[in-house]
């Protein structure tokens, strides 16, 4: 049932917070940091599926409660992290003006904001986990985001490879994908 308490409200506290970041970087940058010759790239099933995604994500937490009890307060820390990932993510891109970004949280991973995504997602899944139908179809979609951040990943960098050659292979064969994970030795 639609409700106040339901997964919506963290969901569009979450993201307010992102896309404010955003917003902010943006502007401090002068330019955009979704670049927009990706979506030529790619051509446009990357926003159609992604605002597809987007919008079955927000719709089903409209109706998936939130559960106060343990699993809440073991959810909000990841939910929290997923927040913190991008908002240092996007501060790192407005320090940043052009090239290949190896800076800041950079240093450590090639898609931090992805990372973050994957904690917030986890956390507003254990945030409203009981044995609904809607805490279940949350699961599902979380489930499904792990092969979409990781499909997008895959897109962003044949992209960037293709836009800076050398010099993102070079990024990519000393930075990790993913936090804890390793390297794959990129061939020229």
């Amino acid at each position: 049932m639609l409700g106040l308490w339901n997964l919506w409200l963290f969901f569009v506290l979450g993201y307010g917070i992102i896309w404010a970041s955003m917003i902010w970087a943006n502007r401090k940058r002068g330019k955009l940091i979704e670049d927009p010759e990706l979506y030529k790239f790619h051509g446009k099933k990357v926003v159609v599926i992604g605002w597809t995604w987007l919008i079955a994500v927000f719709s089903i937490s409209l109706f998936t409660p939130v559960n106060f009890g343990l699993l809440f307060w073991v959810g909000l820390p990841f939910f929290i992290v997923g927040i913190i990932l991008n908002v240092v993510s996007m501060h790192s891109f407005a320090q940043f003006t052009g090239g290949v970004n190896a800076t800041g949280i950079y240093r450590h991973s090639r898609h931090p904001m992805y990372v973050g995504g994957f904690f917030f997602l986890l956390g507003l899944c254990l945030m409203g986990w009981s044995t609904s139908i809607w805490s279940i179809a949350f699961l599902a979609l979380f489930i499904i985001s792990i092969p979409y951040y990781h499909w997008n990943a895959l897109l962003e960098e044949a992209f960037l490879v293709h836009k800076y050659g050398d010099s993102y292979r070079e990024y990519m064969n000393r930075t990790p994908r993913y936090f804890l994970f390793s390297k794959k030795e990129v061939k020229s």
